[in-house]
């Protein structure tokens, strides 16, 4: 049975229209075992035989997704009168992975951020990213949990997130938390996190947790990004 984090809701007309999977269909093979439990949340659920193929499905599918919606700028120079407005984009990834039960469980981080500067405009990261966890052996965890903290360091930093992707603020750092009983992976996105500052903006960092529950037991794993 898939019973999803307290709070949580299947997609509706309204809600389809914001995320970074928004206006693009998912492909058949994997809404057989994918379920959008909001705009940001995927999980895969039910009795899942091959997971390595489904798994390799979504990431593909998410490929697409991703790299449609995301403009990629290594650095720019922009020229505005006498004003010149500098950009740059930087990334990274971070996984970790457990032996367990004759299978293993794996975790997976991924941060992006664009930084604006400028005389005349506050210094802006426009941050986008996911936090993964998946087990691969046969039958599914009794429960997975994902927790998420991006921190954004600075002087006088203010910070703003889209409403659906269930961060909760607390002075220059956003969280997230969900977790769900009998799926085989958990997967939250988010993008369009600002943080803006007229002094400096010094540091980004995502540090997530993935934990799996098998029995009375829970096993986490750790991966952290910082740019």
């Amino acid at each position: 049975m898939f019973v999803p984090a307290v709070g949580a809701k299947t997609v509706d007309s309204k809600t389809e229209e914001v995320g970074p999977f928004s206006g693009i269909e998912m492909p058949e093979e994997l809404k057989k075992n994918v379920v959008q439990v909001d705009p940001y949340t995927f999980v895969f659920k039910g009795e899942i035989n091959d997971k390595e193929a489904l798994y390799a499905a979504w990431d593909d599918y998410e490929e697409k997704v991703l790299s449609k919606n995301q403009v990629s700028v290594t650095q720019s120079n922009n020229v505005d009168g006498n004003a010149v407005t500098t950009t740059t984009s930087t990334s990274g990834t971070d996984t970790a992975r457990r032996n367990l039960l004759g299978s293993y469980i794996k975790g997976d981080t991924y941060f992006h951020g664009t930084m604006e500067t400028g005389l005349t405009i506050p210094v802006t990261f426009t941050g986008d990213g996911y936090t993964k966890g998946r087990w691969y052996g046969t039958g599914n965890p009794n429960k997975i949990k994902l927790g998420s903290d991006v921190k954004i360091t600075g002087v006088s930093v203010s910070i703003s997130y889209p409403s659906g992707a269930g961060f909760s603020l607390s002075g220059d750092t956003v969280t997230y938390s969900g977790e769900w009983n009998n799926v085989a992976g958990a997967q939250h996105y988010y993008d369009n996190l600002k943080a803006t500052s007229w002094v400096s903006i010094t540091d980004q960092d995502q540090n997530d947790a993935e934990t799996f529950r098998f029995g009375t037991s829970d096993y986490t794993l750790y991966t952290h990004v910082d740019l």
